[in-house]
Parts: C-alpha cells; structure tokens; sequence
C-alpha cells in the first residue's frame, strides 16, 4: 500500500470546486506546485466545474481552452461563465478566468442531453496491468530527497507503462503510455470525477513532444508552457478506477510541441481524447 503522504487528494478536490460569487460568477483559490504560475489543470478544471453549475441535465461532451497569461498561485481567481446557448439537445457555455483585472484563461464548453447513437472505436494499444507497475510518485518522492527539494504531494497515482518516468526525456520515441488512478475512492458526483480528470489532463501530456530530442525536465535551457488544451468526453468514467492515457506527439515545429492522448478504462473502452499544443522553446543560452 501507497504512502498516503505521497497524495493530497481530498485538498485538490476541494480546489476544484469554485465558490459561487454571483449569477454565474466563481472565485477558486489558488494552489503551490512548487512553480510561481498556476498549474494548467487547476484551471481547466476549476472552469469546467462552474461552467457544469450552469447546466443541469447535460454533461459535458467537449471543452476548448486557451492559456492567455500566467497565472499568479497567491491570487484567487475569477470565472465569469457566458451562457451562450440552451438547444434542444446541446448546451454551450464560455468561460472567462480573471487575475486582478486581467484575462489569463478562456475556455468554451458544450454539454449534450444523454442520447443513444452508432458507436465505434480505437482499440486500446498493448500494456501491462497498472499493478504489475511502480509508481512514478514513490520515485518523485525519492528523487526529490536525493536532491534536497521539497516533495508535492498530487492527487493520483501515476504509473508509467514504459521504461522510464512520466516526465522522461529517454524515451526516444514521441509517445508513452501512463496508468492514472485516485488513491481513495471517490463519490459518485460525475462533476467531481469530471473535474479532477480536466486537472489530471495537464500533467506530462506536452512532455511527450520531448521525447525525440533528449531534453528533460529541469534543462536550464527549456522554456515550457501550456498553449491551448482540448478534452472530448466520449463515454463515463471514474477517476477511482485505473485509466490508460496512451500519449503521442505528431508534430514539432516553430518552438511549439502538439500532443494528443487517447484514455481508455481497464476494459479497454476510449473515455476521452485529449490534445494539447505548448511552448516547447529551447534557448541558446540558459535563463540565468
């Protein structure tokens, strides 16, 4: 059994969920992750869970996001959601996160009425049982004592169904496969699990387009960031049951690395593509 220190989950579940402000308007706090900008997921999930409070009977099929500006961790911030449309069957609603006066993430969202309809997939690639796997966060844990810098706990396990880390830069190849899971089990609220997969959808997904090129996290000279990120829901899911991201980067070019992930549960059912476009500039000289 994992050491529970290794998680901080019931904290980042209370982060997800947005305080109500006004008629459509949210204020979510902010969170440390060891970097002085806020993380990618907390915004994508904390959007995603005030856009869900505007709509009932409707979840959400797709969400398209941009990151504007950085974020500040020791500021809240604002969600002021548009509702654009109500349809028969599909709902549409915009997003706006605001830091003292200034835009620094938008996010469109649209929810559908459940319905029935033709069905196909991608079959899920070949991997080994999440079991059978160490986990990446007992590794982090110990690599962070060997270096003499503070371990954040994360709200999942993480393990990597390749030979290396979530984050390696040896892979060689633009693709890996990694094993997510919520160490305790969760209600049965499908905007919590919802919300905490839009969080868990910025972690190591952009490090892919890495991979060919031997560059590693904490290369001096990298200079990486989040861009655009996109979530199509396909069918439900848990996030207390162990889900497959199966990761690939088609393409880098001009500074920035394109990345898509396609999740699968443990019956090989597709639950959701993820894309995501980032900053992956290598500068000629190191940031001093």
């Amino acid at each position: 059994m994992l050491d529970d220190s290794l998680f901080n989950t019931e904290e980042i579940l209370h982060l997800l969920k947005p305080e109500q402000v006004g008629d459509d308007r949210f204020r979510g706090q902010s969170h440390f992750m060891g970097s002085p900008n806020v993380f990618g997921g907390q915004a994508l999930g904390q959007s995603l869970y005030a856009a869900s409070m505007t709509v009932e009977g409707r979840r959400p099929h797709s969400l398209h996001s941009m990151f504007i500006l950085p974020g500040n961790h020791r500021l809240p911030i604002d969600y002021e959601v548009e509702r654009v449309r109500d349809g028969g069957t599909f709902s549409t609603r915009r997003v706006v996160a605001t830091q003292e006066g200034r835009r620094i993430f938008v996010m469109s969202t649209s929810f559908q009425a459940e319905e029935q309809g033709l069905s196909h997939q991608k079959d899920a690639p070949p991997h080994h049982a999440p079991e059978s796997l160490s986990s990446s966060i007992e590794f982090w844990k110990k690599h962070a004592a060997k270096a003499k810098r503070p371990f954040r706990p994360v709200p999942v396990d993480f393990r990597a169904d390749f030979e290396g880390d979530i984050y390696s830069g040896h892979n060689g190849k633009p693709c890996k496969q990694v094993w997510t899971r919520s160490p305790i089990a969760l209600p049965d609220d499908v905007l919590v699990h919802e919300s905490l997969f839009a969080y868990v959808s910025d972690y190591g997904l952009l490090w892919t387009s890495l991979q060919p090129h031997g560059v590693t996290m904490g290369d001096p000279r990298l200079q990486i960031a989040s861009l655009d990120h996109t979530i199509w829901f396909h069918r439900p899911f848990r996030m207390d049951e162990w889900l497959l991201f199966a990761m690939e980067s088609p393409n880098a070019s001009g500074g920035r690395g394109l990345c898509f992930a396609h999740v699968y549960n443990r019956d090989g059912v597709l639950v959701a593509t993820l894309a995501q476009e980032g900053l992956i500039r290598l500068r000629e000289k190191a940031k001093t």
